[in-house]
């Protein structure tokens, strides 16, 4: 039975007609179901209908169909469709059933009044065949598709699987075979515009509301618009601008007049590369169009849609002058499929990208916010040129601060002079400092209360981004000082502070090649827990005024094959880039020793963080609580390997009057010295549980609570494991 479609429109059902003619012309095989001559039922009645066949075939003809035992022709009793299958289906009255179907085509057709719309329709269709470039033969299939879906003609004459509609499709239009098999390849411009599903239906997504005269949207904006965005100035971008972006504008610039070029900005999010791709365009004196990204005017983009618009642009923009920009592009450059341990996300046919890579005709720009590794390496080695943005770093943030504020002269409400201190709190990307900024333009307070609308509106972006602010819990402790810790070996803390201070002094921290022998900086704090390293990292960082960079060894493990080595040279690069100390706490999970390897990633992870290591201008700082875990070859990469001990006695006094500010007697000395393996981080953690009992606490009390605090590390350590 027929489905209900939209019968209505006359345009629809004069093509159907047109097309089912066709079909009726070239096809000369068993109609296996009657819904093929819908189109008839639904515009002519059976009385007429039963007129034609008896005015244009003989009851001599019809009588073997008449008397036929089992389904009997009855003209006056029978639905439209049972009659002209039955005689369809006779062979020798199939000449005879031309006839009459040509003069009920005829019919149907004086029937159909043109309107308005119908006329509307046909335009549109014109100009949307005119903007997508299709030939006669794209055209007439793509009108075929349509009203297969709008119109009740919906069924071939026989049973249809993919690999024979090409063949019905060819009878309907009436063009040949060959033609028709081309037009519909994946190589055509029907299936590349996304105008049809791999099973060669309409794509009533994709189209429909246009067709329909629902979506009056300028054609062009369907798939990409010219950006009127004002460009950032190109000294905004600093380094980036003097390096990659000289290559790049000679790159493009060469490419004014058109030719292929792809390149690829990729790396961490709200670093700045769509901002850089516009400013980019303009310095080269071209056009940049932005594609259409995953949602516009309230409209799902799919990829296929997105990559259809891709190819479109580069047919019709191709006469020179223009880029095109394609943000947000992971999706389309993140292949399907992957060995175990890959990276196996949807994303598109590594087969299609390619094509549609190797056949632009002029430069697009790429921006991806996923890793390198999420990419094919058949799809890398197509771009032309590639950069990689990392993660803001504070003097990247300092100078975006500060141009906002001048760019939006807001230099009244927040000064110049505070875009350092911005920076160093704020660790968010360039679209969250502008963001900020512009609402408090918008809000214009008063100068008084602009700092403190700064932080209302940045701190919950900053939540939602997972951004870090800076707090002050990166400093040391107020009342710490190196007095009391127990360092074993000759080389004291404080002769560490300045051996860090001559190494940044000494050429940046640049080996000269005359120093062959220079080592690097790489320190490794290691003792049990609570001894002090940590927060020595912090004085080391306080004191030498440098940035420290604080990455838990769990914070760069990654389950994927080859993303631990990814985040460990990523964090490099960003100690790097800020001139920062790295400090990489926990390191034991990094570095555990590869003679106990049992997986091969264990062994590459500890031989990235030694290349790392070899070749870091900077200063790193590694702590561990698990000393004889660490791999032999790591250990002879530090220059100073420093041991935290648990507090001797004279440490133990000094921490406990300099955390509670009291002085020990005699007997409370002595029963002190008496409590084992304490650190200073146990004078902390009872500071902090007796804080709020106040002045019913005394020495006693303190020292009864250290020594719960050193009986717990006893009973940790002679615990057994059982069930």
């Amino acid at each position: 039975m027929a489905r209900y479609k939209n019968i209505k429109r006359t345009a629809s059902v004069r093509h159907a007609i047109k097309f089912w003619w066709n079909i009726v012309k070239n096809y000369d095989g068993i109609v296996y179901d009657q819904d093929f001559f819908d189109l008839v039922t639904y515009n002519l009645k059976r009385d007429e209908v039963a007129a034609i066949i008896r005015g244009n075939l003989s009851e001599k003809e019809l009588k073997p169909l008449v008397d036929a035992k089992v389904e009997p022709l009855e003209l006056n009793r029978d639905n439209i469709g049972f009659m002209l299958k039955r005689i369809w289906n006779e062979k020798p009255l199939r000449k005879g059933c031309r006839v009459v179907l040509k003069i009920m085509r005829d019919r149907i057709l004086r029937n159909l009044v043109p309107s308005e719309e119908d006329v509307r329709f046909e335009h549109r269709f014109a100009a949307l065949c005119k903007f997508l470039g299709l030939d006669k033969v794209e055209s007439s299939l793509f009108m075929f598709m349509y009203v297969r879906s709008a119109t009740v003609f919906d069924d071939l004459p026989e049973s249809e699987d993919c690999s024979n509609r090409p063949l019905y499709y060819s009878m309907a239009i009436d063009r040949s075979y060959p033609e028709v098999l081309q037009a519909m390849s994946r190589q055509g411009r029907l299936m590349r515009y996304n105008c049809m599903t791999s099973e060669y239906w309409f794509n009533q997504a994709e189209f429909g509301g246009y067709f329909e005269g629902m979506d009056a949207s300028p054609l062009n904006e369907r798939y990409y618009h010219a950006d009127e965005s004002e460009v950032l100035p190109w000294n905004f971008f600093g380094k980036l601008a003097r390096d990659d972006g000289a290559v790049l504008k000679e790159m493009l610039t060469a490419r004014r007049e058109g030719g292929r070029l792809n390149v690829l900005f990729y790396g961490a999010p709200g670093a700045g590369k769509t901002s850089f791709a516009h400013t980019l365009a303009s310095e080269a004196g071209l056009k940049s169009y932005d594609l259409l990204q995953g949602e516009a005017e309230g409209k799902n983009i799919s990829a296929e849609t997105r990559m259809a618009g891709i190819q479109i642009f580069n047919e019709r923009m191709v006469s020179g002058g223009n880029v095109l920009v394609i943000d947000e592009a992971d999706e389309l450059l993140r292949t399907t499929g992957g060995m175990f341990g890959a990276r196996a996300r949807g994303g598109s046919e590594k087969g299609v990208i390619n094509t549609i890579l190797d056949g632009m005709k002029l430069p697009a720009i790429w921006i991806s916010n996923a890793p390198a590794e999420d990419m094919d390496e058949s799809v890398r080695r197509r771009f032309d040129y590639s950069v990689h943005f990392h993660t803001l770093t504070l003097a990247q943030r300092e100078k975006i601060w500060r141009n906002n504020i001048r760019r939006l002269d807001l230099g009244a409400l927040i000064p110049e002079a505070s875009a350092a201190a911005l920076a160093e709190r704020y660790e968010t990307s360039a679209g969250g400092i502008t963001m900020v900024l512009e609402n408090v333009k918008k809000l214009n307070p008063d100068s008084s209360h602009a700092a403190e609308l700064v932080e209302r509106i940045m701190r919950p972006h900053c939540e939602l981004m997972h951004s870090v602010i800076q707090d002050g819990k990166g400093k040391p402790a107020a009342d710490y000082s190196l007095e009391g810790l127990n360092i074993k070996g000759d080389v004291g803390l404080d002769r560490i502070v300045e051996a860090v201070r001559n190494f940044q002094g000494e050429c940046g921290g640049k080996a000269q090649s005359s120093q062959a022998d220079r080592p690097r900086m790489n320190l490794l704090l290691w003792g049990p827990p609570g001894t002090g390293k940590s927060e020595y990292v912090k004085y080391l960082g306080d004191i030498l005024k440098t940035k420290v960079v604080v990455k838990m060894g769990s914070d760069l493990l990654d389950k994927y094959v080859g993303g631990t080595e990814e985040r460990i040279a990523a964090a490099f690069a960003e100690a790097e880039a800020e001139k920062a100390i790295l400090f990489l706490d926990e390191i034991d999970g990094l570095l555990q020793s590869r003679s106990r390897a049992d997986h091969s990633w264990e062994v590459t992870q500890v031989n990235e963080l030694l290349h790392q290591m070899e070749n870091f201008d900077g200063v790193m700082v590694g702590a561990t609580n698990f000393f004889d875990n660490l791999d032999q070859a790591v250990l002879r990469r530090f220059t100073f390997k420093i041991e935290f001990g648990y507090l001797d006695n004279a440490g133990k006094r000094t921490f406990f009057e300099r955390m509670f500010g009291t002085k020990l007697n005699e007997g409370e000395a002595t029963r002190l010295d008496a409590v084992a393996n304490l650190a200073p981080g146990d004078f902390r953690t009872v500071r902090q549980s007796l804080y709020y009992l106040g002045n019913a606490v005394d020495n006693s009390m303190r020292i009864g609570e250290l020594e719960k605090e050193a009986a717990i590390k006893r009973g940790a350590r002679s615990a057994e494991i059982g069930f």
